[in-house]
């Protein structure tokens, strides 16, 4: 069937680093003069200083090229413009929606401060898919379908049965998929300790956009057309003291 053959998915990701984690860091740097008024104190930046990076040794803003799996010859793998607190997309990737295809961004979480920080929660975004072209005329086993305007969405379910987003923190040590969160039980995992003289602590991570190998079959809004797959914003605190 032509819509089993339907081509290019583009993934569109955005990764948000919840800057609301710093305020933990804050509550470490407030005085109260008890005399007739309190007083602001700012934050020390090398006190508190945690990250996004492309590298392990400092906090480095930069772009990461993804990793290809089971892809054919014009896919693009795209690029993530990484900042100390928000990765954004830069070129998106394209997939083909066939068995095995999938797109890996990796990088870092780096601490380059001088007090310890721990993983606090994981919040992922959910997937949701929109055609990408325009209205047109297909044939599907002798009958003739029109596709929807580009921008018409397809059903969330019929998106998450044929995509997947997971972002893995520390080698599988925490990991969540679209639409699901963890706010507690981390502990010690993924503890990033303060800075030693050049030494800093660091984590891997992979944000993992992938094909899930349904069939088209039995889906609700079976897509007769290249579309986009996005990914709402997600986050990951940190702060310090663990939960």
């Amino acid at each position: 069937m032509e819509r089993q053959k339907s081509g290019k998915v583009i993934a569109i990701v955005a990764l948000l680093f919840a800057v609301a984690g710093l305020s933990l860091g804050f509550a470490a740097y407030s005085t109260t003069l008890n005399i007739s008024s309190t007083a602001d104190v700012k934050l020390d930046s090398n006190a508190w200083k945690i990250g996004f990076s492309t590298a392990t040794t400092a906090i480095t803003p930069g772009t990461v090229t993804g990793t290809l799996t089971g892809a054919e010859t014009n896919d693009n793998p795209g690029t993530l413009n990484l900042q100390q607190f928000v990765i954004s997309q830069t070129t998106p990737a394209t997939l083909h929606t066939t068995n095995g295809s999938k797109v890996e961004y990796n990088f870092y979480i780096v601490n380059e401060g001088d007090l310890d920080a721990y993983l606090n929660s994981i919040t992922m975004g959910n997937l949701s898919c929109a055609y990408a072209t325009g209205s047109q005329t297909t044939i599907d086993n002798g009958h003739t379908q029109v596709t929807p305007e580009a921008g018409a969405t397809i059903s969330d379910n019929d998106c998450r049965a044929m995509f997947t987003a997971t972002l893995d923190i520390g080698n599988g040590s925490s990991t969540q998929t679209n639409g699901t969160s963890k706010a507690t039980g981390f502990g010690d995992t993924n503890k990033l300790v303060k800075k030693n003289g050049s030494t800093l602590a660091y984590v891997p991570v992979k944000l993992t956009i992938a094909y899930t190998d349904n069939s088209y079959n039995g889906l609700a809004n079976a897509p007769l057309s290249d579309f986009t797959v996005s990914l709402s914003d997600s986050a990951v605190v940190y702060g310090t003291s663990s939960n």
